[in-house]
Protein backbone atom coordinates (compact mmCIF):
# COMPACT_ATOMS: atom_id res chain seq x y z
CA UNK A 1 0.00 0.00 0.00
CA UNK A 2 3.16 2.14 -0.69
CA UNK A 3 0.86 3.99 -2.94
CA UNK A 4 -1.75 5.28 -0.12
CA UNK A 5 -0.19 7.00 2.55
CA UNK A 6 -2.84 7.43 4.68
CA UNK A 7 -0.28 8.54 7.99
CA UNK A 8 -0.67 6.68 11.41
CA UNK A 9 -3.28 6.12 13.92
CA UNK A 10 -2.65 9.21 16.48
CA UNK A 11 -3.30 11.40 13.08
CA UNK A 12 -7.08 10.56 13.08
CA UNK A 13 -7.97 11.13 16.89
CA UNK A 14 -10.91 13.14 16.14
CA UNK A 15 -12.21 11.30 13.67
CA UNK A 16 -11.78 7.95 15.52
CA UNK A 17 -13.63 9.44 18.32
CA UNK A 18 -16.48 10.49 15.59
CA UNK A 19 -16.58 6.95 14.30
CA UNK A 20 -16.96 5.19 17.72
CA UNK A 21 -19.68 7.58 18.64
CA UNK A 22 -21.52 7.26 15.21
CA UNK A 23 -21.06 3.58 15.71
CA UNK A 24 -22.61 3.44 19.32
CA UNK A 25 -25.56 5.77 18.72
CA UNK A 26 -26.68 3.54 15.50
CA UNK A 27 -26.44 0.38 17.27
CA UNK A 28 -28.63 1.87 20.25
CA UNK A 29 -31.31 2.30 18.27
CA UNK A 30 -32.49 -1.77 18.09
CA UNK A 31 -34.08 -3.46 21.25
CA UNK A 32 -32.50 -6.43 22.16
CA UNK A 33 -33.87 -9.78 19.89
CA UNK A 34 -34.73 -13.36 21.82
CA UNK A 35 -34.87 -17.02 20.32
CA UNK A 36 -35.95 -20.04 21.68
CA UNK A 37 -33.59 -22.97 22.31
CA UNK A 38 -35.67 -25.58 20.32
CA UNK A 39 -34.19 -23.80 17.46
CA UNK A 40 -30.57 -21.89 16.48
CA UNK A 41 -30.53 -18.49 15.86
CA UNK A 42 -29.63 -19.32 12.18
CA UNK A 43 -28.35 -22.34 10.34
CA UNK A 44 -27.09 -22.95 6.72
CA UNK A 45 -25.76 -25.54 4.86
CA UNK A 46 -23.55 -25.05 1.87
CA UNK A 47 -20.72 -27.29 -0.06
CA UNK A 48 -17.11 -26.48 0.54
CA UNK A 49 -13.53 -28.09 0.48
CA UNK A 50 -11.43 -29.46 3.49
CA UNK A 51 -7.77 -30.10 2.11
CA UNK A 52 -9.06 -30.48 -0.97
CA UNK A 53 -11.89 -32.80 -0.41
CA UNK A 54 -15.65 -32.06 -1.23
CA UNK A 55 -16.98 -31.42 2.39
CA UNK A 56 -20.64 -30.01 3.68
CA UNK A 57 -21.02 -27.26 5.84
CA UNK A 58 -23.24 -27.00 8.42
CA UNK A 59 -23.34 -23.47 10.37
CA UNK A 60 -25.21 -23.29 13.91
CA UNK A 61 -25.55 -19.50 15.21
CA UNK A 62 -26.77 -19.64 18.71
CA UNK A 63 -28.57 -16.70 20.42
CA UNK A 64 -25.90 -13.90 20.75
CA UNK A 65 -25.66 -12.47 23.96
CA UNK A 66 -23.83 -9.75 21.72
CA UNK A 67 -20.09 -8.56 20.60
CA UNK A 68 -18.02 -6.85 23.47
CA UNK A 69 -16.71 -4.50 21.37
CA UNK A 70 -19.44 -3.55 19.66
CA UNK A 71 -21.39 -2.90 22.43
CA UNK A 72 -18.79 -0.22 22.84
CA UNK A 73 -19.42 0.81 19.18
CA UNK A 74 -17.56 -2.18 17.37
CA UNK A 75 -16.85 -2.72 13.99
CA UNK A 76 -17.83 -0.15 11.53
CA UNK A 77 -19.35 -2.64 9.15
CA UNK A 78 -20.57 -5.10 11.47
CA UNK A 79 -24.28 -5.68 12.08
CA UNK A 80 -24.23 -8.69 14.20
CA UNK A 81 -25.12 -7.31 17.19
CA UNK A 82 -28.75 -6.28 16.16
CA UNK A 83 -29.72 -10.11 16.54
CA UNK A 84 -28.11 -10.37 19.98
CA UNK A 85 -29.60 -9.57 23.44
CA UNK A 86 -27.28 -6.57 23.75
CA UNK A 87 -25.08 -7.78 26.47
CA UNK A 88 -27.15 -9.77 28.43
CA UNK A 89 -25.49 -13.04 28.94
CA UNK A 90 -27.01 -16.54 27.45
CA UNK A 91 -27.48 -18.62 30.07
CA UNK A 92 -25.23 -21.76 29.64
CA UNK A 93 -28.17 -24.09 29.58
CA UNK A 94 -29.56 -22.52 27.22
CA UNK A 95 -26.61 -22.28 24.41
CA UNK A 96 -26.19 -26.01 25.05
CA UNK A 97 -29.63 -27.11 25.17
CA UNK A 98 -29.87 -24.88 21.72
CA UNK A 99 -26.75 -26.50 20.17
CA UNK A 100 -27.81 -30.08 20.88
CA UNK A 101 -31.24 -29.73 19.51
CA UNK A 102 -30.16 -28.13 16.17
CA UNK A 103 -27.65 -30.66 15.72
CA UNK A 104 -30.45 -33.40 16.28
CA UNK A 105 -32.53 -31.68 13.69
CA UNK A 106 -30.28 -30.95 11.03
CA UNK A 107 -26.72 -33.05 10.90
CA UNK A 108 -29.32 -36.43 10.29
CA UNK A 109 -30.40 -35.27 7.10
CA UNK A 110 -26.98 -33.06 5.79
CA UNK A 111 -24.55 -35.41 7.19
CA UNK A 112 -21.66 -32.43 7.31
CA UNK A 113 -17.91 -33.08 7.86
CA UNK A 114 -17.57 -29.36 9.09
CA UNK A 115 -19.39 -27.75 11.62
CA UNK A 116 -19.54 -24.00 12.21
CA UNK A 117 -20.43 -22.88 15.55
CA UNK A 118 -21.20 -19.29 15.58
CA UNK A 119 -22.64 -16.56 18.29
CA UNK A 120 -22.16 -13.74 16.16
CA UNK A 121 -18.98 -12.10 18.93
CA UNK A 122 -16.05 -13.81 20.50
CA UNK A 123 -17.08 -17.70 21.76
CA UNK A 124 -14.22 -18.03 24.21
CA UNK A 125 -15.05 -14.59 25.80
CA UNK A 126 -16.93 -15.45 28.80
CA UNK A 127 -19.00 -12.14 28.89
CA UNK A 128 -20.84 -13.58 25.67
CA UNK A 129 -20.45 -17.16 26.19
CA UNK A 130 -20.23 -18.85 29.76
CA UNK A 131 -17.05 -21.40 29.78
CA UNK A 132 -18.84 -24.44 30.49
CA UNK A 133 -21.14 -24.06 27.47
CA UNK A 134 -17.90 -23.44 25.57
CA UNK A 135 -16.54 -26.65 26.14
CA UNK A 136 -19.26 -28.63 26.55
CA UNK A 137 -20.72 -27.77 23.07
CA UNK A 138 -17.20 -28.03 21.50
CA UNK A 139 -16.88 -31.39 23.19
CA UNK A 140 -20.81 -32.56 21.75
CA UNK A 141 -19.69 -31.23 18.43
CA UNK A 142 -16.24 -33.22 18.10
CA UNK A 143 -18.59 -36.60 18.85
CA UNK A 144 -20.61 -36.19 16.16
CA UNK A 145 -19.71 -38.91 13.57
CA UNK A 146 -18.08 -37.74 10.35
CA UNK A 147 -16.94 -34.24 11.75
CA UNK A 148 -13.84 -33.55 10.82
CA UNK A 149 -13.38 -29.69 11.34
CA UNK A 150 -14.59 -27.42 13.97
CA UNK A 151 -14.55 -23.68 13.59
CA UNK A 152 -15.28 -20.98 15.97
CA UNK A 153 -15.07 -17.06 16.12
CA UNK A 154 -12.77 -14.94 18.68
CA UNK A 155 -11.38 -11.27 18.51
CA UNK A 156 -7.43 -11.96 19.10
CA UNK A 157 -7.59 -10.19 22.44
CA UNK A 158 -9.54 -12.82 23.80
CA UNK A 159 -7.20 -15.39 23.09
CA UNK A 160 -5.04 -16.37 26.04
CA UNK A 161 -3.04 -19.43 27.29
CA UNK A 162 -5.96 -20.80 29.38
CA UNK A 163 -8.34 -20.28 27.02
CA UNK A 164 -6.63 -22.31 24.46
CA UNK A 165 -5.35 -25.08 26.55
CA UNK A 166 -9.09 -25.57 28.05
CA UNK A 167 -10.50 -25.52 23.98
CA UNK A 168 -7.75 -28.27 22.95
CA UNK A 169 -8.83 -30.30 25.17
CA UNK A 170 -12.43 -30.44 24.78
CA UNK A 171 -11.62 -31.63 21.15
CA UNK A 172 -11.15 -35.25 20.36
CA UNK A 173 -7.26 -35.20 18.87
CA UNK A 174 -8.73 -36.76 15.13
CA UNK A 175 -10.74 -33.25 14.79
CA UNK A 176 -9.09 -29.94 13.47
CA UNK A 177 -10.40 -27.14 15.54
CA UNK A 178 -9.94 -23.64 14.05
CA UNK A 179 -10.59 -19.90 14.88
CA UNK A 180 -11.26 -17.16 12.54
CA UNK A 181 -10.12 -13.63 13.45
CA UNK A 182 -10.83 -10.69 11.97
CA UNK A 183 -7.76 -9.45 10.91
CA UNK A 184 -9.26 -7.04 7.98
CA UNK A 185 -6.72 -4.58 7.16
CA UNK A 186 -3.05 -5.05 7.17
CA UNK A 187 -2.94 -0.98 7.51
CA UNK A 188 -3.19 -0.03 10.82
CA UNK A 189 -4.89 3.06 9.82
CA UNK A 190 -7.42 1.44 7.86
CA UNK A 191 -7.97 -1.50 10.39
CA UNK A 192 -8.27 0.72 13.45
CA UNK A 193 -9.59 3.67 11.87
CA UNK A 194 -12.08 2.90 8.78
CA UNK A 195 -13.00 -0.62 10.57
CA UNK A 196 -12.26 0.78 14.15
CA UNK A 197 -11.14 -2.83 14.72
CA UNK A 198 -9.29 -2.17 18.15
CA UNK A 199 -6.45 -4.61 17.61
CA UNK A 200 -2.90 -4.51 16.46
CA UNK A 201 -0.70 -6.52 14.32
CA UNK A 202 1.29 -7.83 17.55
CA UNK A 203 -2.22 -8.84 18.97
CA UNK A 204 -2.77 -12.01 15.99
CA UNK A 205 0.96 -12.96 16.21
CA UNK A 206 0.85 -13.41 19.75
CA UNK A 207 -2.70 -15.18 18.94
CA UNK A 208 -1.20 -17.24 16.45
CA UNK A 209 1.73 -18.37 18.14
CA UNK A 210 -0.61 -19.49 21.22
CA UNK A 211 -3.08 -21.42 19.19
CA UNK A 212 -0.02 -23.30 17.05
CA UNK A 213 1.49 -24.38 20.52
CA UNK A 214 -1.70 -26.92 21.02
CA UNK A 215 -2.34 -27.39 17.23
CA UNK A 216 -5.17 -25.40 16.99
CA UNK A 217 -5.45 -24.16 13.20
CA UNK A 218 -6.28 -20.00 12.09
CA UNK A 219 -8.31 -18.52 9.64
CA UNK A 220 -7.73 -14.42 8.77
CA UNK A 221 -10.96 -12.70 7.93
CA UNK A 222 -9.70 -10.28 5.38
CA UNK A 223 -12.42 -7.16 4.25
CA UNK A 224 -12.67 -6.10 0.88
CA UNK A 225 -13.92 -2.32 1.04
CA UNK A 226 -13.99 -0.59 4.39
CA UNK A 227 -15.68 2.51 4.50
CA UNK A 228 -14.16 5.38 3.61
CA UNK A 229 -12.05 3.66 0.97
CA UNK A 230 -12.19 4.13 -2.95
CA UNK A 231 -12.51 0.41 -5.11
CA UNK A 232 -8.69 0.90 -6.04
CA UNK A 233 -7.68 0.72 -2.59
CA UNK A 234 -10.15 -1.46 -1.44
CA UNK A 235 -8.65 -3.39 -3.95
CA UNK A 236 -5.63 -3.40 -3.37
CA UNK A 237 -5.54 -2.94 0.67
CA UNK A 238 -6.93 -6.83 0.22
CA UNK A 239 -4.18 -8.51 -1.78
CA UNK A 240 -1.25 -6.98 0.54
CA UNK A 241 -3.63 -8.08 3.87
CA UNK A 242 -3.98 -10.92 2.90
CA UNK A 243 0.17 -11.35 1.55
CA UNK A 244 1.02 -10.17 5.43
CA UNK A 245 -1.51 -12.58 6.98
CA UNK A 246 0.00 -15.56 5.29
CA UNK A 247 3.63 -13.80 6.29
CA UNK A 248 2.65 -13.67 9.57
CA UNK A 249 1.23 -17.53 9.69
CA UNK A 250 -2.56 -17.91 9.50
CA UNK A 251 -3.45 -21.55 8.58
CA UNK A 252 -6.52 -20.04 6.03
CA UNK A 253 -7.46 -17.01 4.69
CA UNK A 254 -11.47 -15.52 3.67
CA UNK A 255 -11.67 -12.91 1.70
CA UNK A 256 -14.98 -11.55 3.12
CA UNK A 257 -16.52 -8.77 1.16
CA UNK A 258 -18.86 -6.12 2.74
CA UNK A 259 -22.19 -6.49 3.04
CA UNK A 260 -24.84 -3.74 4.24
CA UNK A 261 -26.44 -4.55 7.64
CA UNK A 262 -28.98 -2.46 9.65
CA UNK A 263 -27.79 -0.10 12.56
CA UNK A 264 -24.07 0.49 11.31
CA UNK A 265 -22.03 3.11 10.18
CA UNK A 266 -21.87 1.31 6.90
CA UNK A 267 -25.50 1.35 6.01
CA UNK A 268 -25.72 4.97 7.13
CA UNK A 269 -23.24 6.04 4.63
CA UNK A 270 -24.74 3.90 2.23
CA UNK A 271 -28.11 5.37 3.04
CA UNK A 272 -26.71 8.58 1.75
CA UNK A 273 -25.28 7.62 -1.25
CA UNK A 274 -21.30 7.62 0.56
CA UNK A 275 -20.59 4.03 0.74
CA UNK A 276 -21.27 1.21 -2.08
CA UNK A 277 -20.39 -2.24 -2.07
CA UNK A 278 -17.56 -4.02 -3.31
CA UNK A 279 -17.70 -4.92 -7.27
CA UNK A 280 -17.96 -8.53 -7.56
CA UNK A 281 -14.72 -7.66 -10.42
CA UNK A 282 -12.88 -7.02 -7.35
CA UNK A 283 -13.62 -10.09 -5.63
CA UNK A 284 -12.31 -11.93 -8.45
CA UNK A 285 -9.55 -9.17 -8.89
CA UNK A 286 -8.08 -10.43 -5.07
CA UNK A 287 -8.51 -14.08 -5.70
CA UNK A 288 -6.57 -13.91 -8.89
CA UNK A 289 -3.84 -12.05 -7.20
CA UNK A 290 -3.69 -14.75 -4.48
CA UNK A 291 -3.33 -18.11 -6.05
CA UNK A 292 -0.35 -18.86 -4.13
CA UNK A 293 -2.34 -18.82 -0.75
CA UNK A 294 -2.67 -22.53 0.43
CA UNK A 295 -6.21 -22.52 1.94
CA UNK A 296 -7.87 -19.21 0.31
CA UNK A 297 -11.57 -18.69 1.07
CA UNK A 298 -14.55 -16.56 -0.14
CA UNK A 299 -17.07 -15.40 2.17
CA UNK A 300 -19.25 -12.81 2.91
CA UNK A 301 -22.74 -13.68 3.05
CA UNK A 302 -22.72 -15.98 5.72
CA UNK A 303 -24.24 -13.46 9.09
CA UNK A 304 -27.29 -13.57 11.24
CA UNK A 305 -29.22 -11.28 11.04
CA UNK A 306 -29.17 -11.49 7.46
CA UNK A 307 -27.75 -8.50 5.30
CA UNK A 308 -29.81 -6.09 3.15
CA UNK A 309 -27.36 -6.46 0.38
CA UNK A 310 -24.61 -8.20 -0.66
CA UNK A 311 -21.15 -7.52 -2.95
CA UNK A 312 -22.44 -7.11 -6.76
CA UNK A 313 -21.77 -5.72 -9.68
CA UNK A 314 -23.69 -2.00 -10.77
CA UNK A 315 -25.81 -2.15 -14.26
CA UNK A 316 -26.97 0.72 -15.86
CA UNK A 317 -30.73 -1.71 -16.18
CA UNK A 318 -32.99 -3.01 -13.83
CA UNK A 319 -31.72 -6.71 -14.83
CA UNK A 320 -29.28 -8.38 -12.26
CA UNK A 321 -26.76 -8.87 -15.60
CA UNK A 322 -23.55 -11.09 -14.21
CA UNK A 323 -24.23 -11.22 -11.02
CA UNK A 324 -25.80 -14.60 -10.71
CA UNK A 325 -23.26 -15.89 -12.81
CA UNK A 326 -20.28 -14.71 -10.61
CA UNK A 327 -21.82 -15.79 -7.53
CA UNK A 328 -22.21 -19.12 -8.63
CA UNK A 329 -18.83 -18.95 -9.18
CA UNK A 330 -17.21 -17.74 -6.40
CA UNK A 331 -19.92 -20.83 -4.73
CA UNK A 332 -17.84 -23.55 -7.14
CA UNK A 333 -14.99 -21.92 -6.14
CA UNK A 334 -15.46 -22.38 -2.77
CA UNK A 335 -16.81 -26.64 -2.97
CA UNK A 336 -13.84 -26.72 -5.80
CA UNK A 337 -10.72 -24.41 -4.44
CA UNK A 338 -10.09 -24.29 -8.62
CA UNK A 339 -8.91 -20.68 -9.22
CA UNK A 340 -9.29 -21.40 -12.96
CA UNK A 341 -13.46 -20.95 -12.65
CA UNK A 342 -12.75 -17.28 -12.74
CA UNK A 343 -11.18 -17.53 -15.87
CA UNK A 344 -12.98 -16.51 -19.04
CA UNK A 345 -15.63 -13.82 -17.25
CA UNK A 346 -16.87 -10.94 -19.26
CA UNK A 347 -19.62 -8.66 -19.08
CA UNK A 348 -20.80 -5.29 -20.37
CA UNK A 349 -20.29 -3.85 -16.74
CA UNK A 350 -16.74 -4.69 -16.55
CA UNK A 351 -15.67 -1.46 -18.53
CA UNK A 352 -17.42 0.54 -16.03
CA UNK A 353 -15.72 -1.27 -13.28
CA UNK A 354 -12.29 -0.56 -14.96
CA UNK A 355 -13.12 3.16 -15.05
CA UNK A 356 -14.31 3.46 -11.25
CA UNK A 357 -11.19 1.40 -10.56
CA UNK A 358 -9.46 4.78 -11.99
CA UNK A 359 -11.18 7.73 -9.87
CA UNK A 360 -9.03 9.71 -8.18
CA UNK A 361 -9.58 10.36 -4.85
CA UNK A 362 -9.44 13.29 -2.06
CA UNK A 363 -6.96 12.32 1.61
CA UNK A 364 -8.43 9.82 3.47
CA UNK A 365 -8.69 12.17 6.40
CA UNK A 366 -10.19 14.47 4.05
CA UNK A 367 -12.97 12.05 2.97
CA UNK A 368 -13.71 10.81 6.42
CA UNK A 369 -14.69 14.44 7.56
CA UNK A 370 -16.79 15.05 5.11
CA UNK A 371 -18.44 11.59 5.07
CA UNK A 372 -19.00 12.00 8.70
CA UNK A 373 -20.36 15.78 8.46
CA UNK A 374 -23.31 14.62 6.39
CA UNK A 375 -24.26 12.03 9.06
CA UNK A 376 -27.94 12.88 10.75
CA UNK A 377 -29.87 10.31 13.19
CA UNK A 378 -33.26 11.27 12.85
CA UNK A 379 -32.51 10.98 9.40
CA UNK A 380 -31.20 7.71 9.47
CA UNK A 381 -34.26 7.04 12.16
CA UNK A 382 -36.56 7.81 9.74
CA UNK A 383 -35.03 5.83 6.82
CA UNK A 384 -34.83 2.44 8.81
CA UNK A 385 -38.34 3.12 10.10
CA UNK A 386 -39.47 2.93 6.55
CA UNK A 387 -37.18 0.04 5.18
CA UNK A 388 -37.56 -2.45 7.95
CA UNK A 389 -40.55 -3.81 6.51
CA UNK A 390 -38.20 -4.16 3.40
CA UNK A 391 -35.69 -6.34 4.87
CA UNK A 392 -37.40 -10.13 3.92
CA UNK A 393 -37.04 -9.17 0.39
CA UNK A 394 -33.77 -8.21 0.42
CA UNK A 395 -33.24 -11.71 2.39
CA UNK A 396 -34.62 -13.49 -0.21
CA UNK A 397 -32.68 -11.52 -3.18
CA UNK A 398 -29.35 -12.56 -0.68
CA UNK A 399 -30.22 -15.95 -0.41
CA UNK A 400 -30.89 -16.95 -4.36
CA UNK A 401 -27.60 -14.67 -5.64
CA UNK A 402 -25.08 -15.69 -3.21
CA UNK A 403 -26.22 -18.00 -0.16
CA UNK A 404 -25.89 -21.62 0.88
CA UNK A 405 -27.69 -24.92 0.07
CA UNK A 406 -30.35 -24.32 2.97
CA UNK A 407 -31.85 -21.54 5.12
CA UNK A 408 -33.81 -21.13 8.44
CA UNK A 409 -35.00 -18.14 10.42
Amino acid sequence: MDEFNFGTVRDYTKQLRSIRNWALKLRQLRPRIDTTWEEPADWVVKDSNIHGEPARTLTITLMPTGCEWASLGGCTMCGEFEGSTKGDVVSPIFHVAQFASAVSKYVPDYNPSWIRIYQEGNYINQNEIQRSAQLTILSLASLIYGIKRITIESMAKYITPRNVKDLSKSIKRDIELEIGMGFEAENEVIRNVCVNKGESLDDFSRAINLLKEEGIRTVAYVLLKPPFLSEKEAINEAIATIQLANDIGFDAISLEPVSIHAFTLVHALNLLGLYELPWLWSVIKVAQNVQHIRDFRIGGVGFYPRPFNVAHNQHSNSDVGCNKELWDKIKEYGRTRRFEVFNNLECNCKKEWENICKTPTIPLMERIDQQLSLLNLDSYKLATSEMQFQTQSFVNHTTAIAGGTQYKR
